[in-house]
């Protein structure tokens, strides 16, 4: 197996190199002659890979395909697989294929959204552009095995660039449909809110005439209870001065007891001096007549005072 893949150029380098062992019995002419035409046997027998994306499905294609029509491409070819690997180049092997896979999805997408399944619409040209990356990503495999590397990376590159403009037209679309669908919910909502205020229109209006009625009754109310107030406003005023009245007179009785209730009180003060000085008196008098009474008793009499002359 050749080391960087069936090419033409390939093909004619590794003749040249094989038949330029081969030096006896062969001309340099019938060596290039022999090379050509083996190489466009090869070339014509073997089938050079017509573009990058030989394996897998382009977005146009993949657009409305099942689950089971979407697989993982196979791992582009290999150069070296004819080598006995060992048991670590097994285990790299397993790993670098279990991470070739393109990404992490759900067999259970449905690829036929309903028109109204935005999300699930959404979902549909995320797994196509998925794939798109992974396509691109294997077509820059399959470029490193041949002559002009640059040129069939520029050229998958244009070929992600087309299938990433589908896939981004056709999400414009699915945004200005989800924009009307909005815009289209939004009114019915508006439509529906204004159905249900004209529906009750006539119970508001009959709401508002029950209030202005409650609110005249408590008007006209409150205008009796004001009419009212005037209109016994003579009679509250004679009442008041009679009060007054009553009050000033009430107020003159008190004035008159508390005067009375002061004189009699001087006088039992007088009375109660008057008694003590006449106690003291009588104590005075009692005590005389004791002195006197002593005396009489020891027999002394007093000496008689000497006549004037004597």
């Amino acid at each position: 197996m050749l080391k960087f893949g069936i090419t033409l150029p390939n093909l004619m380098i590794s003749f040249a190199k094989l038949f330029s062992r081969r030096r006896a019995g062969t001309s340099f002419a019938g060596f290039g002659a022999m090379t050509a035409v083996a190489a466009a046997a090869l070339a014509a027998i073997v089938g050079l890979p017509s573009a990058s994306f030989a394996q897998g499905l382009s977005a146009v294609e993949a657009a409305g395909r099942t689950t089971d029509q979407i697989r993982v491409p196979h791992v582009p070819f290999d150069a070296t697989a004819d080598r006995t690997p060992s048991a670590a180049s097994s285990a790299s092997a397993a790993a670098a294929a279990e991470d070739d896979k393109p990404v992490a999805y759900d067999d259970k997408l449905d690829m036929h959204p309903a028109d109204d399944d935005f999300a699930g619409r959404r979902a549909v040209l995320d797994r196509q552009r998925a794939w798109i990356d992974y396509r691109f990503q294997e077509a820059k495999y399959e470029c490193a095995s041949k002559f002009f590397v640059n040129y069939c990376v520029e050229k998958a590159r244009d070929q992600q660039r087309e299938a990433l403009k589908a896939v981004r037209s056709q999400r414009l679309v699915l945004e200005d449909a989800e924009r009307k669908a909005r815009a289209a919910d939004r009114d019915e909502r508006l439509e529906a809110k204004r159905a249900q205020t004209a529906a009750e229109a006539p119970q508001r209006a009959a709401e508002r005439a029950q209030n202005v009625s409650d609110y005249q009754a408590k008007q006209a109310e409150y205008q009796q209870r004001v009419t009212e107030r005037t209109g016994q406003a003579p009679q509250r005023a004679a009442n008041s001065e009679q009060y007054n009245a009553k009050q000033a007179e009430q107020q003159k009785k008190l004035d008159e007891a508390k005067a009375t209730a002061d004189q009699k009180a001087a006088e039992r003060a007088e009375n109660v001096r008057k008694y003590g000085e006449k106690q003291a008196e009588a104590i005075e008098r009692q005590k005389k007549s004791d002195e006197r009474k002593n005396q009489s008793q020891s027999g002394s009499t007093p000496a008689q005072k000497a006549l004037p002359g004597q």
